[in-house]
């Protein structure tokens, strides 16, 4: 995309969606990928901190243990299933009055996915150690 294409398009909705997939041929046990149900996550949850590049800074989230949060796994996920994690949406309602089109009409419920691996306490302790890639795609609608 060339950089005027990318000014424009940055000006409507856009989206980082990752693909995340097993690469191995066995199913994942060690350190299986969870996400949370966005409608259990509060803006209060987030601890944002800077990330510094060397042309620009940007900025992620860490997010603070909350009893209200459901999290859900793929438990065996293999190699034959794809998860797609929403990790921007610029019509996120967390982040509306942000984006070109301010109006809470136009938010969407979730602004991304917290996600994480976590250690399965059911996994076998000599079970295959997860191998898997996960790749960002830009969305603009």
């Amino acid at each position: 995309i060339a950089p005027e294409e990318s000014s424009e398009l940055m000006k409507g909705r856009w989206a980082m969606v990752n693909l995340w997939r097993n690469i191995s041929e066995h199913p994942v046990q060690d350190m299986p990928l969870a996400m949370c149900d966005s409608s259990t996550i509060s803006n209060d949850d987030l601890i944002t901190f800077e990330v510094r590049y060397t042309d620009r800074t940007g900025e992620n989230y860490f997010a603070k243990h909350s009893d209200a949060h459901r999290w859900n796994y793929f438990p065996q996920a293999t190699r034959d299933e794809a998860i797609l994690l929403k990790v921007w949406d610029s019509h996120g309602a967390a982040f509306s009055g942000q984006t070109a089109d301010p109006s809470p009409a136009h938010a969407v419920p979730a602004t991304f996915s917290l996600h994480s691996a976590f250690v399965d306490p059911t996994a076998a302790a000599d079970c295959p150690k997860r191998e898997s890639i996960e790749v960002r795609t830009v969305v603009f609608y």
